[in-house]
């Protein structure tokens, strides 16, 4: 991942900006001032930008107007560089959301409208690097949105039912069915690790066990993917969904704890196979009735072996996604 802000020269007076995309329909910016700060910057007329009354506060980033006559400029202003790489997610996030935003007005109400999201989600922490079973959790998550999930429902309803990130009981909840995601790799003994009682007690009709195999990959492995780009696939299909499901998604992976990071490239990943059990009676796990009073939470482990019988999948599991 470049920093856009590296290959700007510190000015001498008020602050050096390039254009973040020519084809973009705003003039968006980055920049970097006088004490070599970044920025981002936001071009229009002066009646299309937002007032300072609405202007949230943002960790970390000093965010204001400077009136320019007839134009003006909404700026953002990162305080520390070391942090730049969750400042370039927000303002990436602001030049997705406003990609097919031509109307000025229109476009400050989006932009106010995200960073007013970023503080809420600044305000509650901020992501860390991901350890590497986190890493593949999240990818199997991403997976099962991007494939059987979307391919069944379309984009907008799969990201509607990803709950995983809002530490629901399971990762989906689609119409009747519930779907806890779990993966490993190969290699690894077929065992996946089960957090609470609830995450396969689901409350819907119909529950399953998807599990994702992965196989390492070297980097230059064709077909091979990483976090970073399974992530920039499903913002690119994203592009043809509705604003509320792009929003939506970008909300969900911050709080899943990702942020884009080179460090994500060297986890480089193909599937090797997809296995779907259901949650029925006889499947072997620990439900609430199986407790001890007393006993407030338990975490175990399930051998993969043991669950043969239970294979099945939903009936809406389009028959293209068989590993």
């Amino acid at each position: 991942m470049n920093n856009p802000w590296s290959a700007i020269e510190k000015p001498s007076v008020d602050f050096n900006v390039r254009l973040v995309n020519e084809e973009h329909p705003l003039k968006l910016f980055w920049g970097v001032d006088t004490r070599c700060r970044y920025l981002f910057a936001y071009d229009a007329a002066i009646n299309g930008l937002p007032q300072k009354k609405s202007l949230p506060n943002l960790t970390g980033v000093e965010v204001h107007v400077a009136p320019q006559g007839a134009r003006g400029k909404l700026v953002l202003v990162l305080q520390d560089n070391a942090n730049w790489e969750l400042f370039f997610a927000l303002c990436s996030d602001l030049v997705r959301a406003t990609a097919l935003v031509k109307d000025e007005t229109v476009a400050s109400t989006v932009i106010i409208r995200r960073l007013q999201r970023w503080q809420e989600l600044l305000r509650r922490c901020r992501p860390q690097i991901l350890r590497p079973e986190e890493i593949k959790g999240l990818m199997g998550e991403l997976l099962f949105l991007k494939g059987p999930l979307s391919s069944a429902f379309g984009l907008d309803a799969a990201v509607a039912s990803w709950r995983g990130p809002e530490d629901a009981p399971q990762d989906f909840a689609i119409g009747e069915t519930a779907v806890e995601i779990k993966c490993q790799t190969g290699g690894s003994k077929p065992v996946v690790r089960i957090s609470s009682v609830d995450q396969l007690s689901p409350q819907l009709p119909l529950g399953y066990l998807v599990v994702y195999t992965l196989a390492g990959q070297p980097d230059d492995e064709p077909g091979s993917l990483s976090l970073n780009s399974l992530v920039a696939q499903i913002r690119d299909d994203l592009t043809r969904a509705s604003v509320s499901s792009r929003e939506r998604f970008e909300d969900l992976i911050y709080m899943a704890g990702y942020l884009p990071c080179e460090e994500y490239d060297n986890y480089r990943f193909s599937i090797v196979s997809v296995k779907s059990y259901q949650l029925t009676s006889g499947f072997p796990r620990i439900v609430n009735s199986d407790l001890i009073p007393g006993v407030e939470s338990v975490v175990y482990s399930i051998r993969l072996d043991a669950c043969n019988n239970f294979q099945s999948k939903p009936q809406w599991w389009p028959s293209n996604y068989e590993y």
